[in-house]
């Protein structure tokens, strides 16, 4: 049978025509002997007309109204189900299109689909994907362009997906251990406030109407409790003001550095941000350099990957030092609060062997382990210090109101 298509070869050239093969597998075998791989392919009919057509024009004004990004889990999936499909020699327009469909989500879908059309429209994969920096990160595109131009693009999206899993087990991790604590602090702060307002205003009464002398605390929680009863709905309405101000400021230079460096040095957490920056260096740094990406470029990449600005400016500047012909590890030793002697040493030992991407990738298990035990005893740890703090303040509450009954008592 006969197969109308389209393909690209690694230096970006075009080529289209018809070919006679036994099925799509062995037509994508063909041309990938000849250095191309399949972008759109058609099966002939009589009359040279092809079975399938093409994808509708996407409507670009649909995807402005969603304002929520894809996923993490929705493109380790659709980057697992690419490559096989790749791999397996289903054309990649074919396959975009069989997984547009598959999502469940329609956001991701107008996104494949986008990018389909692009693709069909002469543009590479990666260019495609970069037209959407909010869900295909530079890191993402940086790898489809190396698979595009080595002719592996199964390969690089087999590693995406590795690094996309990864990630995602290592938040699934961090976030399970912080559900604990939070559902505690908000149960606590509801409490508070629904014994402020229904509680205390009835012990004011009584101690209103027998005239005591009430100490400097009691008289504190009862003007806090009569300006929580009068303006209750001031205070529930400032609450998404308030998220919003704090997300806004966590977003500024002087908010990144703050919060960054706060983390850096809380006893409690200070520990598990080093592990999980240093996990999510090696690894992202591995993958990159695995799947072909030059060093200095594959560095820039993984500081936007990074969370904590410091560990950002300090790859940043590894990056700098490397281009004035310094070793990696070299400049990773002038940050020795942010980088373990173990991530130093297996970084000098890699670039001596020509091992670097094998070794990181050692070293982010290591530390991604180390970040899973950490957090499964996160819990434990902050159970205790939730526990005092918790009591301190029911404490505080009890003596100041227990203290004018007792007053009140000896006065009988």
């Amino acid at each position: 049978m006969k197969f109308r298509y389209k393909a690209k070869n690694k230096q970006g050239e075009m080529r289209e025509g018809v070919l006679d093969a036994q099925s799509q597998l062995e037509l994508a075998r063909v041309l990938r002997k000849s250095g191309y791989y399949i972008l759109e392919a058609h099966k002939e009919e009589e009359g040279g007309k092809p079975t399938l057509t093409n994808i509708s024009k996407f409507d670009l004004s649909q995807l402005k109204e969603s304002f929520g990004g894809v996923s993490l889990e929705e493109k380790m999936l659709f980057s697992r189900n690419l490559a096989v499909m790749v791999a397996s020699g289903v054309p990649l327009t074919r396959s975009l299109d069989v997984l547009a469909r598959q999502t469940q989500s329609q956001r991701f879908a107008r996104v494949i689909n986008y990018a389909n059309t692009k693709i069909k429209e002469g543009k590479s994969f990666s260019e495609a994907l970069g037209a959407y920096p909010k869900d295909f990160n530079r890191l993402y595109t940086a790898m489809i362009r190396v698979g595009e131009a080595g002719g592996n693009l199964d390969e690089s999206l087999n590693i995406l997906a590795d690094q996309l899993e990864k990630e995602h087990e290592l938040r699934k991790r961090v976030k399970g251990a912080l559900i604990y604590p939070s559902v505690i602090v908000v149960a606590t702060v509801l409490i508070g406030a629904l014994m402020l307002i229904v509680v205390v205003p009835s012990l004011r009464t009584v101690f209103e109407d027998v005239g005591a002398d009430l100490p400097v605390t009691t008289r504190a929680i009862l003007k806090f409790s009569d300006i929580l009863t009068k303006y209750w709905f001031l205070f529930l309405g400032a609450i998404p003001f308030l998220v919003f101000g704090i997300k806004k400021y966590a977003d500024t230079d002087d908010g990144r550095r703050r919060i960054g460096r706060l983390l850096l040095v809380t006893p409690l957490f200070s520990g598990l941000v080093r592990k999980i920056n240093n996990a999510r260096f090696s690894r992202t740094l591995s993958s990159l350099i695995e799947g072909g990406t030059p060093i200095l470029e594959a560095l820039s990449i993984t500081s936007d990957t990074l969370g904590n600005v410091y560990y950002r400016e300090s790859v940043v500047a590894a990056a700098e030092s490397m281009k004035r012909g310094n070793n990696l590890y070299k400049a990773l030793e002038a940050y020795p609060k942010l980088y373990t002697p173990l991530i130093i040493e297996m970084v000098q030992v890699g670039e001596e062997t020509g091992k670097l991407p094998e070794l990181l990738d050692r070293v982010a298990e290591f530390y991604e382990g180390e970040v899973s035990d950490a957090t499964k005893n996160l819990s434990a740890i902050i159970e205790p210090v939730l526990m005092v703090v918790i009591g301190a303040i029911v404490g505080f509450f009890a003596i100041s109101i227990i203290q004018p009954i007792y007053g009140l008592m000896g006065n009988i």
